[in-house]
């Protein structure tokens, strides 16, 4: 049957949507052969060891690794142009809040500021299960204040921050956009991106039909993540919006943000909940579900079409709001 295409706006954006609403039913064929041969080998897996990748660190003059606040919080700041002016990218990594930054994220870190022409801060926040709930929501918060207040020290335009999460990373972009508007800072950060995010506590994934239906075989699994929670932040409420912030009442007066969710993805329907509720809240947002890939879009070749649409969303929406 022929696919049929909506062109949706919404507030500046114009974006190419499948009707069929990411229901597919079909996994990819390079992920399905990628998922055979061996989970540990994907691009990204978080199965590796820091010991697998301490050869591919990056080179420091094309980093700086600094401390910052009264915390000593390790961030990286990555403009190896060495350009001023330019749109700070404020980025939260992946990792189930138990992985500090691995060396081969610090490839992607790289890749974002060429793709995207920004300086790119990766927050190093403290990990469970020694640094428990709230630790890692503190550093990525207090981070953000002092690249808001510092950020021209490294060239860097403060009137054009956004934040950016993978994953947990995701996670933490949202809450720190909630924290922000409760303490009057919203309007510093111009756009949030949250990518394949837990929007939700994983002990509330029986609200989600994508947590059952994918909670194992497709990378990302179900007992994973209750694992991750059970370290992070295993005191908590099931709907502290601080851990999950699609439980908070109110969305009114966030940043416009791109939601970006996988249909293979156990937080596929969290992430989708999340984009809903920010457009009935009246934020500007942008909503896409890749058909047939897996959280985080993992094991796709550094070609793919599907990356280059994913980049190129995530420029347009720079284009909407930091320009």
């Amino acid at each position: 049957m022929k696919k049929i295409f909506i062109i949706l706006t919404f507030m500046g954006f114009s974006f190419l949507a499948d009707a069929q609403t990411c229901q597919s039913g079909k996994l990819d064929s390079r992920i399905e052969m990628a998922l055979k041969t061996s989970i540990e080998d994907l691009p990204g897996s978080s199965k590796r060891t820091v010991e697998q990748y301490s050869e591919v660190k990056i080179s420091t003059p094309e980093v700086q690794y600094i401390k910052v606040t009264s915390d000593s919080i390790p961030i990286q700041i990555y403009n190896p142009a060495q350009k001023k002016g330019l749109p700070i990218m404020i980025s939260f990594h992946p990792g189930g809040f138990v992985t500090p930054i691995l060396p081969f994220m610090e490839y992607e870190f790289l890749r974002q500021t060429k793709t995207f022409n920004a300086i790119v801060v990766a927050v190093d926040f403290r990990v469970a299960p020694e640094n428990k709930f709230p630790a890692a929501v503190n550093d990525a918060y207090n981070a953000f204040r002092w690249v808001a207040e510092n950020g021209q020290t490294f060239g860097g335009d403060t009137s054009r921050i956004m934040v950016f999460g993978s994953s947990s990373g995701g996670n933490l972009a949202a809450v720190v956009c909630q924290i922000a508007k409760k303490d009057a800072l919203a309007q510093k950060i111009k756009l949030q991106v949250l990518f394949c995010p837990p929007t939700d506590d994983p002990r509330n994934a029986d609200k989600y039909p994508s947590y059952q239906k994918y909670a194992s075989g497709f990378f990302l699994t179900k007992p994973f993540c209750q694992y991750y929670i059970r370290a992070y932040a295993p005191d908590e409420h099931t709907i502290n919006p601080e851990v999950g912030p699609i439980n908070n009442k109110d969305l009114r007066g966030l940043p416009p943000a791109v939601v970006i969710t996988a249909e293979f993805d156990p937080l596929r329907d969290e992430g989708a909940a999340y984009a809903e509720r920010l457009q009935k809240a009246g934020v500007p947002r942008l909503y896409k579900c890749f058909p047939g890939q897996i959280h985080c879009l993992i094991g796709l070749p550094p070609d793919a079409d599907e990356l280059k649409e994913l980049d190129d969303l995530i420029i347009t929406a720079m284009n909407e709001f930091l320009n």
